[in-house]
């Protein structure tokens, strides 16, 4: 075996736990919903400080995103689906577009929300990142979800 692992293999050794692939090609973990609201998918999120296990919203310019929410209408309190690797849909910044092969981070002025930039910043925005765009979307508007893959610094 090369080492990479198959979907049959891992869904096999994993079954229904609180892991697993999403179709864009993202790894998703569960955790507590504690944004305080219904969860919005794309939404960027940090680990949660008032329950073990949560995420919530990532403030404006956080420098620990650790994923970016997959469902949508998920209670406060709830397990919800984050993803944390691969492939993910973020959302950007209100009348953002996106660029494909742009750097991404987390927002410097919504939180939970995305923008991207042609350039690497400078530290400390440098350390906000959480991946690198795979869509152009050249019209913005508000609420709208952007391919990304995701690695966190």
């Amino acid at each position: 075996m090369s080492g990479i692992v198959s979907y049959d293999l891992f869904a096999s050794k994993v079954g229904s736990s609180t892991s697993g692939f999403t179709p864009e090609g993202g790894i998703y973990e569960t955790f507590v919903n504690k944004t305080g609201a219904l969860s919005i998918k794309g939404t960027i999120v940090i680990a949660g400080a008032s329950v073990d296990n949560s995420v919530s919203i990532a403030p404006v310019d956080s420098q620990m995103p650790i994923g970016v929410i997959y469902e949508n209408g998920i209670a406060d309190g709830s397990p919800v689906k984050v993803v944390v690797y691969g492939k993910a849909e973020v959302l950007l910044e209100d009348n953002a577009t996106a660029t494909s092969g742009f750097w991404c981070g987390v927002s410097t002025t919504q939180a939970g929300r995305m923008i991207q930039l042609n350039n690497v910043p400078n530290t400390p925005q440098f350390n906000t990142e959480i991946g690198h765009s795979l869509q152009t979307i050249s019209t913005g508007s508000t609420d709208l979800l952007a391919l990304v893959q995701l690695h966190f610094n």
